[in-house]
């Protein structure tokens, strides 16, 4: 006779409490979980960061052995450009650069316009600040989308078919270069506006505070200004390899607090930390995070800076010739 199941036995499913219960532990747990998950995504973009400061402080010190200086902010062809030879024509810091990121090939192939980031690579149609470089952006830059300003840049001289496709696009990047190191703030120190300020000709033996005191390279955003997007007229940015418009150099640390003293002890202002696009400042360096921004000092070391850092000393780290000692809050 076949067995059969009373009615007294039938298994038991779970009541609709004992389910809410259930899901609930399962909500906190992932409440718990996600900081943590989070925090290790922060550290390991940071890591990249310092990673992709470190490869550019490299590059700086190898350009620097071959050819006795250290690259320019921006250099023009009308204003004694620097010799990195290389960089004979309108230029900018990383494109100066370019053949020690192994990325030589772009400069190389420049068709038009040798030395200048506004020259068609081969015949492409592209310009070379067009090419966007992967080491040169953050990835927890939250800005500036794909990293390109679409036809960001056009001008009545510029060659075709670029100027009848109404401009170039610029590849945006998301650091920049200290100013005070590498332009030269006292051709005209009475107007730290003037282009002519921008062609240093340092050397790493002209630091006399010491490389390990003197910040080379900091985080800045890919995209800064209200919209946040470099599409927008009223949106600056920073670009590798753009030297025609300074609202897109790849700098900070140019324009002083005040002019009212000498040049060498001038102050400058604080990074701003996880600017919105709403206040994000476009001359200072920025912060991805609120706590803390990477930089990388000229002795080729990278840390990080906290937001606690006082204008006095950021200013000091700035500043390669000024004399002083790092405050404690450094």
């Amino acid at each position: 006779m076949p067995l059969s199941l009373s009615r007294g036995t039938r298994s038991r499913g779970f009541t609709l409490i004992e389910l809410l219960v259930v899901i609930a532990i399962i909500a906190i747990l992932i409440g718990l979980l996600l900081p943590a998950v989070q925090k290790v995504r922060e550290a390991a973009a940071r890591a990249q960061s310092q990673n992709n400061i470190k490869q550019t402080l490299l590059a700086c010190h190898n350009g620097h052995d071959t050819t006795s200086y250290l690259p320019p902010v921006v250099s023009f062809w009308w204003s004694n450009p620097t010799n990195f030879t290389y960089s004979n024509s309108d230029a900018t810091f990383y494109f100066s650069l370019l053949p020690y990121y192994e990325q030589g090939a772009i400069s190389a192939g420049i068709s038009n316009w040798g030395g200048s980031g506004l020259g068609q690579v081969g015949s492409t149609g592209k310009a070379a600040m067009s090419f966007p470089i992967k080491i040169l952006t953050a990835p927890n830059d939250p800005s500036g989308g794909d990293g390109i300003f679409a036809r960001g840049f056009n001008a009545d001289w510029m060659w075709d078919p670029a100027k009848s496709a109404g401009g170039v696009d610029v590849a945006l990047c998301s650091y920049a270069c200290n100013f005070q190191v590498f332009g030269r703030p006292g051709q005209n120190a009475n107007d730290p506006w003037d282009w002519q300020n921008t062609a240093g000709k340092s050397t790493l033996q002209g630091i006399s505070d010491g490389t390990s005191n003197t910040i080379f390279v900091a985080e800045k955003r890919k995209a800064c200004g209200p919209a946040g997007t470099p599409n927008n007229s009223n949106t600056f940015g920073t670009a590798w390899g753009h030297p025609a418009d300074d609202r897109y150099w790849p700098t900070f640390a140019r324009i002083p607090v005040s002019t009212g003293v000498p040049v060498d002890q001038r102050q400058f202002p604080v990074p701003q930390f996880a600017p919105t696009n709403a206040n994000c400042d476009n001359y200072r360096a920025h912060g991805m995070s609120s706590g803390v921004i990477m930089v990388g000092l000229g002795d080729g070391s990278v840390r990080g800076v906290s937001s606690s850092i006082t204008q006095a000393t950021w200013s000091q780290a700035v500043q390669p010739r000024d004399g002083s000692v790092l405050s404690s809050n450094w």
